[in-house]
Parts: structure tokens; C-alpha cells; sequence
């Protein structure tokens, strides 16, 4: 329906399974495939309570070992990055339409995964966007307790990672 309107808007289609997996069914259909990038979900949602049962579970790292995978930049790629690069080269473009990590994740971790996500991001030219902008993923009002806000007017700002995003920019 939305192409007898206008043939030539973007239509974003997410992954399956929470946007982690690239819609391969859809190849033929015109679209951009949007996904989240929450890997490793001990970094990207760390103590967040809507995201399971975190008693026990140590607080991550960065690089994260995590059973027998060590998450970086590397691992990183290669587990989730890649099959999505493989759907780009069918002819369907790519948009990382949420990424961020929850306020409980140590700053300097956050800080270090969240660089090597953007680096990729560059490395194929992919536009993205935070999970939030303001609020627990991201560089305003955060909550985090471990950051040095600059306040700006009635916002708090975390400057290095609003620094950091801004150096990915466009």
C-alpha cells in the first residue's frame, strides 16, 4: 500500500528477534533493513529490570569474557555485523536503528564498546541512531551515576560520550 502512495519513500523494515537478525526474506521488496545492535546484552543492558535476573552476574568489562567469547570490536563484527553486510550486498541498504547501552553499564565501559560500534559503523558507511538521546541509553539526563555532568540550562550532560557520538556524525 505504501508504494502506490509514493514509489520512491524509504521503507524500514527491523530484523527479526528484537532487530538482531537480518530479514533476509525481504530481499526483493525495496526496502532498508534496520537493526539493533545490543551485543553483548551484558554490556547494553546491564542491571536494566526489565531485561532478566541480574544477581550474580559480575559487572561487565570491556572487552566482556563471556562463557568461552571474548566480546570486542573483533568478535563484534564478525557475530553480528557481517551477516547484516551480507544482506547489504544483496542490494538491501543498512541502518542501525538503535544501539546504546543502559545506565547501570560502567561509563569507561560503555564509553569503549560504544566507539568500537561507531568505528564499524563508519567502516561501511552506515547511518544510526541511539536507542534514547535523553534518558538511561544515552548523553542527556541519564541517571548514570558515574559520569561528570556539564549542565546546560536544565539538562545534564554526559560531554564524553556527546563528544564521542559527535565524533561519529556524518
Amino acid at each position: 500500500e505504501i508504494r502506490k502512495v509514493d514509489e520512491k519513500k524509504y521503507i524500514l523494515c527491523d530484523g527479526r528477534m528484537w532487530g538482531a537478525v537480518p530479514p533476509t526474506e525481504l530481499i526483493d521488496l525495496d526496502i532498508v533493513a534496520s537493526f539493533h545492535m545490543y551485543h553483548p546484552f551484558t554490556i547494553t543492558h546491564y542491571k536494566a529490570e526489565w531485561a532478566g535476573k541480574w544477581d550474580g552476574v559480575p559487572t561487565p568489562t570491556y572487552p566482556l569474557k563471556e562463557n568461552d567469547i571474548v566480546w570486542d570490536k573483533d568478535t563484534i563484527e564478525q557475530k553480528h555485523i557481517l551477516p547484516w553486510k551480507a544482506l547489504e550486498e544483496k542490494g538491501v541498504p543498512i541502518f542501525v536503528g538503535e544501539f546504546g547501552a543502559y545506565n547501570k553499564t560502567p561509563h569507561e565501559v560503555v564509553l569503549r564498546w560504544m566507539e568500537d560500534c561507531l568505528e564499524i559503523f563508519r567502516k561501511y558507511n552506515w547511518g544510526w541512531a541511539l536507542w534514547t538521546f535523553r534518558g538511561s541509553f544515552g548523553p542527556l539526563d541519564s541517571g548514570r551515576a558515574d559520569v561528570v555532568y556539564e549542565k546546560m540550562g536544565d539538562t545534564l550532560v554526559d560531554k564524553k560520550m556527546l563528544d564521542l557520538l559527535k565524533k561519529y556524525t556524518i
